[in-house]
């Protein structure tokens, strides 16, 4: 089940992920982690990269690459301990 503090957490340890891997994580549609996501945006602990960051080359390389919604966590990171 996609909890606000489950993809906090999920975001929180891999430092960024794509709106498609978060809904697969969770077994959610898209339109539900994108919300979640949202959510954490209008709180200022996340953040979505710009269109392109996902491709190495940053489409320069003119690859059939699909640009992917990034969303980058900046918000506290989990304590060590």
């Amino acid at each position: 089940m996609m909890t606000p503090s489950g993809v906090r957490d999920y975001l929180r340890e891999r430092g960024s992920a794509s709106l498609t891997d978060v809904a697969l994580h969770f077994d959610a549609s898209e339109d539900a982690a994108r919300a979640v996501l949202d959510l954490w945006v209008g709180k200022g602990k996340a953040r979505p990269l710009p269109a392109g960051a996902a491709c190495a080359k940053a489409g320069s390389c003119g690859c059939a690459c699909k640009p992917e919604d990034i969303f980058e966590w900046v918000g506290e990171q989990r304590s060590a301990g």
